[in-house]
């Protein structure tokens, strides 16, 4: 089964903290539902996560904004993508 929730481990996401999102997803959503990418070739601007399987890249850049996303309405991950 393909994950839902694809984070970029590519050197500007690392240094957005991707792998650290990753763990904080995975404690949230469990593990099947997130996994650790190649580059993404989305670069910049914050670390790059793609939902779904629907081809839109979001770009977060503070752990926090994971968990925004997950804490609100159930609705949330689908609205942004």
């Amino acid at each position: 089964m393909a994950s839902k929730i694809k984070i970029c481990t590519g050197a500007g996401c690392k240094a957005w903290n991707s792998e650290y999102m990753a763990s904080k997803l995975k404690q949230l959503q469990g593990s099947d539902d997130v996994c650790l990418v190649p580059c993404m070739k989305q670069c910049g601007g914050g670390a790059s996560v793609r939902l779904k399987n629907r081809g839109k890249v979001l770009k977060l850049r503070e752990t926090e904004d994971v968990a925004y996303l997950l804490n609100s309405n159930s609705g949330a991950l689908a609205a942004v993508c």
